[in-house]
């Protein structure tokens, strides 16, 4: 195995053409320093080579020229992942076990697949490589990570237990007066308020699905096609917060009024 290896999680990056273009950028010109260096020692095994691969529409491709990635970048539905790579013969041949490579890979569905490596016998390429990555991502960075942050789906969470705990008030007060039965208020509350809490946990998990796929780690970005997702975000989130405001406001009000008139 290589000496050195520095590795990160990628997240909250929009990809766009001009991101490729300029990461493709900097990946031949960590390359021609690896080719340079194994034309002077005369070493085969040394020499670089750089790679794409793009998984759209349910298929994928690897490529090996910056002009075929972005005409199936253009042309494509749906993108899935990408990844561009810089890897020796050397590292090829040993399954990487040794030589040196610099990947890093974007995938839109699945989080832990998204992360930027790099190793090599030589630190000073590793450091420069990893560093002109990282650095070149920093201009692509998003705001989504509050969308899917721990805050949010706490938020979500107390919506679900108040809207749940004021439908089971609601269904309460409009079926226990046709039961004829003792503590028929109390019975109704706790039936209603336990189908809601089994249900809860199948609705809570759709509607984080959603704010996720709205707001995802990473965004293949065409301004032809995905323009229109972002005019959602913008307009689901405004909603949101208006509707999360006025719905607070109302089953505080109902939950008030309720409890007050309990004594009587």
């Amino acid at each position: 195995m290589a000496q050195f290896l520095r590795d990160a999680h990628l997240a909250n990056i929009k990809i766009t053409e001009d991101a490729i273009s300029q990461l493709t950028e900097v990946f031949a010109n960590r390359a021609k320093i690896l080719f340079d260096a194994a034309t002077s020692q005369g070493n085969e095994d040394k020499k670089p080579l750089l790679t794409f691969i793009i998984r759209f529409d349910g298929k994928g491709y690897r490529l090996f020229s910056l002009d075929d990635l972005i005409m199936h970048f253009r042309r494509a539905k749906s993108i899935e992942r990408i990844i561009i790579t810089i890897e020796t013969l050397e590292s090829l041949r040993s399954n990487r076990l040794i030589g040196e490579h610099l990947e890093v890979r974007f995938d839109k569905f699945d989080e832990n697949n998204c992360y930027l490596s790099a190793t090599s016998d030589d630190s000073d390429w590793v450091d420069s490589s990893y560093s002109a990555v990282q650095e070149l991502l920093e201009k692509y960075k998003t705001k989504n990570g509050w969308a899917r942050s721990g805050w949010t789906t706490l938020m979500i969470q107390l919506l679900g237990i108040i809207v749940g705990f004021a439908l089971s008030l609601w269904a309460a007060a409009r079926i226990s007066p046709h039961l004829a039965i003792e503590n028929a208020f109390i019975i109704t509350f706790f039936f209603a308020l336990l189908i809601f809490s089994n249900t809860w946990g199948y609705i809570s998990a759709l509607i984080l699905s959603r704010v996720h796929l709205l707001f995802p780690n990473v965004q293949f970005y065409r301004p032809d096609k995905d323009r229109l997702n972002w005019l959602m975000q913008a307009l689901i989130g405004g909603i949101a917060t208006a509707f999360m405001l006025y719905v607070f406001s109302l089953l505080f009000g109902f939950i008030g009024d309720f409890l007050s008139k309990l004594p009587k």
